[in-house]
């Protein structure tokens, strides 16, 4: 049983030996031109750093925003506010603001009565019913 064993394993290692063999001339061939065509070679390289020079110069030609020029566009965008949905602005906005905060003041606070040692006693009072009960 040993011997069949080690006899397996030298045909494995054998097999895997022969799988690993150089590659034939051809092959490398065929590598090579896949390579060659595939990746950045010198004639691809050059044409790009062409492109990219060209690209350069043209986006120097551009005129550059003034610091001043960068403000007042700052300020334009202010006042319409930075919500496109927004029309009224930014006043439209604070006044609404202003108007929602009005009308909460106005109204009871949510469990105002749990504050209270009498709210406190009447939530636990219930609390107790429910859970002997069953929750019904």
């Amino acid at each position: 049983m040993n011997k069949l064993l080690v006899a397996l394993l030298v045909g494995a290692f054998a097999t895997v030996a022969a799988a690993q063999s150089p590659a034939t001339k051809e092959k490398q061939a065929d590598v090579k031109a896949a390579t060659q065509a595939g990746s950045g070679s010198s004639a691809s390289t050059a044409a790009t750093a062409a492109e990219q020079k060209a690209n350069t110069a043209v986006s120097k030609e551009t005129a550059k925003m003034s610091t001043a020029e960068k403000k007042t566009l700052a300020k334009d965008a202010m006042k319409t506010g930075a919500n496109p949905n927004n029309t009224g602005g930014v006043n439209a906005t604070a006044a609404e603001q202003k108007a929602n905060v009005a009308e909460s003041k106005g109204k009871a606070k949510a469990n105002a009565e749990l504050k209270t040692k009498a709210g406190q006693k009447e939530l636990s009072k219930d609390l107790q019913q429910h859970s002997t009960s069953g929750g019904k």
